[in-house]
């Protein structure tokens, strides 16, 4: 399991109790467990509020308020929930066929 990080917060996932779940209960190869659960993102915010959220846990990772803000800041938009894989076409408008995993995206808004 070396080398393997959390596509949503960035944790590093080191024992297997600490990898998210999928719907039928198996393991997500992509998501701690404080992340994803059962197949669902534990909260449904923007990029920019995650960031936040986060930020209580900066002595947790031994940074300053202001190192954990620039480390999210950073990482965040390279990890796989965060990133917006839209097709030029789905990025103008209404495409409820989107597949992005990405907060950021409004694809499948009704618009």
């Amino acid at each position: 399991m070396n080398g393997k990080i959390c596509q949503s917060c960035s944790m590093p996932l080191t024992k297997s109790e600490e990898f998210g779940t999928n719907k039928d209960g198996s393991r997500n190869e992509d998501y701690c467990i404080y992340c994803y659960k059962d197949g669902i993102f534990m909260d449904n915010v923007s990029m920019k509020e995650y960031i936040e959220m986060n930020l209580p846990f900066a002595e947790q990772a031994c940074m300053t308020l202001e190192q954990m803000k620039e480390h999210c800041e950073t990482v965040f938009p390279t990890l796989k929930r965060w990133q917006c894989t839209c097709t030029d076409e789905c990025a103008i408008g209404y495409n409820p066929n989107c597949t992005c995993t990405s907060s950021e995206c409004h694809c499948t808004e009704k618009q």
